[in-house]
């Protein structure tokens, strides 16, 4: 008896420690992973007052229904039994959780003497701790049940008495309310006071139990009012002074006193009118011009298939040369352009011719030769449609570009 005794308890020890061996390796990864399904399952839910250590418990009663495995002591003469537990529980802190249960288990005869098939039940209350480390959904069980036994090989066949349970579980979270997969193994002390009892007569047996099943809470889970938040300081607003009323406060203006209405740059200061392109006939200004400014010189145009100035061109000339002269720090270059008749090489040396034509004019009105290159583009930059006669005349033009100021 001794020795299927202590083969009882190397069993309960081995599937205690595979159990453990699980858990430690699921634990850290496979726990927090399910966890945080959990949460992303429940994003609106405010965390209550006991969710803090286990992740498991939060202050709900719990039914568990679970599956039971037997594994019989060598002295009740059966074989390994089946059958269920059913708990209910709630969770006093967050660590703790008190449960009362009951179960039933059958286990045949494994001797010629009796074919009974023994019926083991009960019911009693366990308590389970758990810890407050990585292992937060493990925990520890002790409880005590009163066992009734029917049907037991051997005489007498039917007995009662007091059972003790001890042994460790898990909950493994499944993201479905606060549910989650329930794991036990337990050892099993029948203490029956029945001297007769299975073989040779003994007035305990030594079981092991495994128990797997689910943790389902109760009802919804409770919330808890948010912490008091400390009194906010209101400050207030710096007013910021804009005295011109351009919109840029008096301590960025760099400009103070600009006229209601002016446009100005970020710093306050007015900005700088664009570079305008004058239409036929108006006088060129080169206000508000800067490097890379083109300006189309309309009406400047020559005879046809030559490089001779028209007598409109050269009136408009004039204007540009007062213009030029009058801000002598500007440098630019004279383009000429063509439209698409004729060939490519043609056109190029004819624009050139132009705008060398340009040039030399302006040279002779008086403007520095130094300001001012030449530079002929043929048809290879159209700004209008060469099929058409409008556009070909929009693309036979001279243009002055700011290349230095």
């Amino acid at each position: 008896m001794k020795f299927r005794s202590a083969g009882i308890a190397a069993g309960i020890t081995a599937g205690v420690g595979g159990l453990l061996a699980a858990i430690s390796m699921c634990t850290p990864a496979l726990a927090q992973e399910l966890d945080s399904l959990d949460s992303a399952a429940k994003p609106s839910e405010t965390a209550t007052a006991t969710d803090t250590g286990t992740g498991v418990l939060d202050g709900r009663f719990y039914i568990s229904p679970m599956f039971s495995y037997l594994l019989a002591d060598g002295d009740r003469l059966t074989d390994d039994g089946l059958g269920g537990t059913l708990t209910f529980g709630k969770g006093i802190t967050d660590n703790l959780a008190l449960e009362i249960s009951g179960y039933y288990l059958q286990a045949d005869s494994n001797t010629s003497a009796s074919s009974d098939t023994a019926k083991l039940y009960g019911y009693g209350a366990s308590l389970l701790v758990f810890p407050r480390n990585q292992f937060r959904n493990a925990y520890g069980i002790l409880g005590v049940t009163y066992d009734e036994t029917k049907d037991h090989p051997g005489s007498p066949s039917s007995f009662n008495g007091v059972g003790y349970n001890a042994g460790l579980g898990y909950l493994l979270p499944l993201g479905w309310f606060g549910a989650a997969l329930r794991l036990e193994a337990l050892f099993h002390l029948d203490s029956h006071n029945e001297e007769n009892a299975g073989a040779g007569g003994k007035s305990e047996f030594y079981d092991g139990l495994f128990n797997a099943g689910l943790f389902i809470p109760i009802g919804a889970k409770p919330v808890v009012a948010a912490a008091p938040t400390e009194p906010v300081a209101v400050v207030a607003p710096i007013v910021s002074v804009d005295s011109d009323g351009d919109g840029v406060p008096d301590d960025r203006d760099q400009c103070p006193g600009t006229p209601q209405g002016t446009p100005v740059d970020s710093v306050g200061c007015p900005l700088k009118p664009p570079c305008p392109t004058p239409a036929a006939g108006e006088r060129l200004t080169l206000e508000g011009c800067a490097a890379g400014d083109v300006v189309v010189l309309q009406g400047v145009t020559f005879d046809f298939d030559k490089a001779t100035l028209t007598v409109n061109a050269r009136t408009i000339l004039d204007g540009v040369s007062d213009s030029l002269q009058s801000v002598p720090a500007i440098k630019v270059e004279l383009g000429g352009h063509t439209d698409s008749v004729g060939t490519d090489a043609y056109n190029l040396k004819l624009s050139d011719r132009r705008a060398t034509t340009v040039r030399e004019y302006l040279i002779g009105r008086g403007v520095d030769g130094a300001r001012m290159s030449s530079h002929g583009y043929g048809e290879a930059q159209p700004v209008a449609d060469n099929s058409t006669d409008e556009g070909r005349e929009l693309n036979r033009r001279v243009e002055l570009k700011i290349q230095a100021q």
